[in-house]
């Protein structure tokens, strides 16, 4: 209930329901309740009447609600007649609160407790619902009565001239998706063309071996051999057991594969991985290097690295390298038959650098006085024509070129009456006492102020056989891994890989040229 006053100064009710023009000054017969105070039923008046708290509706303990009385739905009372009469409890059922809600006393009417209005415009006006259009139906044409013969020859020919143009456009159509078919065929023929043109462009630019098969020098500058041919030979030779290749490092998920029956898939070409070691080996490039070159990643291709290398080890290892007796005098130098003709073997040792141990232990045993370095010895052999014929393992850089010999095994593989051919740092005259075994080496200056003739001509002479053993060693040294300091981390395959650069020498061809036939 709402209330205000009028000109007299009298006190106006009106209802708050909204679209409700219910007035007390003009209505006396209307009666108002207020809203209750209890907070639950409060709200539930509230939301009933569709009246939200604010500047123009506040809720108040003086806030009344107005039940408006109607006869019908939009008839108030004030606009019936004046002899129209109706009980009052008929009159209550048609405002904002049903019969129900009506509680009546000898004094007055109020409202039972818990009652809500319920009953508003908006719930019982409705919009009256929309008629179904109907379209108009068309009318039906008469049928034309047709003779029975007629109608069958005109169906006949009807017949006849659709069978024909089916025909014609079925031909049509078979014309046309052949065409198209002929056309389709050919366009992709041309892409498959295009696509091999890529292929190849792609296998032709990509880092490989095949990117410099045309070029001998590339070759020879990224591997070591002389030819594509020489190459291909090699890893021709290596390729049976290299398919059955396992890395050392996928040894634990292997075993987990067998049971499986899966397989690991290579992601390079066999081909692609003997080229990496080479220039690995050859060309000295690191590891992050061939990384990007051949789009993998730096792990793999250090698993690559060191596998390929423990397998060249094996099966270039596997080949005899020292000759016999009568192949070596075979293939003697005029120079050494006239000179030195029970030469065996020339030897030599060289070194290469590594980085300094941690253990003062070991770093003095790797420590070199005559490098100045911390050092790998190995010793190495040639025959009198040229060939590698001995390969020993590496050693720590401080013991002496006769502690090498003896360790390496050399002296094992001679026979009574070989010779072999030094330079003086071989002292083995006394480890070679009683086998038959001799030594040349250039003469020692020992107390003498100066060299005899006879001591030079022979130092001069020595000095010219020999001189094939530092060459080899030189070309061994063109592998430019050793030309940088070897990384401890590279202790467990340094040896391999020395040996096999060793051994690769062997396809670069003779050191020399001349020899007895």
């Amino acid at each position: 209930m709402a209330e205000d006053r009028d000109i007299q100064g009298r006190t106006c009710k009106h209802c708050c329901v909204p679209l409700c023009t219910g007035n007390g000054s003009r209505n006396p017969e209307l009666s108002f309740h207020q809203i209750p105070l209890n907070p639950d039923i409060r709200k539930e008046w509230i939301r009933a009447i569709r009246r939200d708290p604010g500047p123009h509706f506040t809720v108040s303990a003086r806030t009344c609600h107005r039940r408006r009385v109607f006869l019908d739905k939009n008839r108030p009372i004030h606009q019936l007649p004046s002899s129209y009469v109706l009980p009052i409890r008929l009159l209550e059922e048609r405002g904002h609160f049903k019969a129900s809600d009506i509680k009546w006393t000898p004094v007055r009417k109020t409202l039972k407790p818990g009652s809500v209005p319920s009953i508003f415009t908006w719930t019982e006006e409705t919009t009256p619902r929309r008629g179904i259009f109907k379209h108009p139906l068309p009318e039906k044409k008469a049928r034309k009565e047709l003779n029975f013969d007629e109608h069958v020859d005109n169906v006949e020919i009807d017949m006849d001239t659709s069978e024909n143009e089916n025909e014609d456009s079925k031909t049509d159509d078979t014309q046309a998706k052949n065409h198209r078919i002929a056309e389709l065929e050919e366009l992709i023929k041309k892409k498959e063309e295009e696509i091999e043109g890529l292929k190849n462009k792609i296998e032709i630019e990509r880092f490989g071996v095949q990117r410099f098969s045309h070029d001998n020098t590339l070759i020879l500058f990224y591997t070591g051999f002389v030819s594509l041919a020489m190459f291909t030979a090699v890893f021709e030779y290596v390729k049976p057991a290299a398919n059955s290749l396992q890395s050392y490092y996928y040894r634990a998920s292997e075993k987990v594969n067998e049971q499986s029956s899966v397989k690991k898939q290579r992601n390079m070409l066999l081909i692609d991985e003997f080229f990496m070691f080479l220039c690995r080996l050859k060309c000295g490039l690191m590891e992050q290097d061939l990384a990007i070159r051949f789009n993998c990643h730096l792990s793999t291709v250090s698993r690559k690295i060191i596998t390929w290398a423990n397998f060249l080890y094996f099966a270039l290892g596997s080949i005899d390298i020292w000759p016999s007796r009568q192949q070596v005098d075979y293939r003697m130098p005029a120079s050494f038959k006239s000179l030195y003709p029970h030469t065996r073997v020339i030897i030599d040792c060289t070194e290469i650098k590594t980085e300094r141990p941690s253990s003062l232990a070991l770093g003095s045993k790797c420590y070199s006085s005559y490098k100045s370095a911390f050092t790998w010895k190995g010793l190495v052999g040639i025959a009198p024509h040229g060939a590698l014929s001995f390969v020993s393992n590496l050693y720590t850089g401080s013991m002496s070129d006769v502690e090498i010999t003896k360790l390496s095994g050399l002296i094992d593989l001679l026979e009574s009456g070989d010779s072999i051919m030094a330079d003086k740092g071989f002292v083995l005259n006394k480890v070679l006492e009683g086998t038959g075994i001799s030594i040349n080496t250039p003469p020692f200056l020992m107390s003498q102020g100066q060299f005899t003739k006879h001591e030079v001509e022979k130092t001069q002479i020595i000095a010219k056989l020999r001189i094939h053993i530092e060459r080899h060693i030189r070309r061994v040294k063109e592998y430019h891994l050793f030309d940088s300091v070897i990384p401890l981390s590279m202790v467990g395959t340094i040896n391999q890989l020395w040996t096999v650069a060793n051994l690769l020498t062997l396809f670069k061809g003779p050191l020399v040229r001349e020899w007895h036939k």
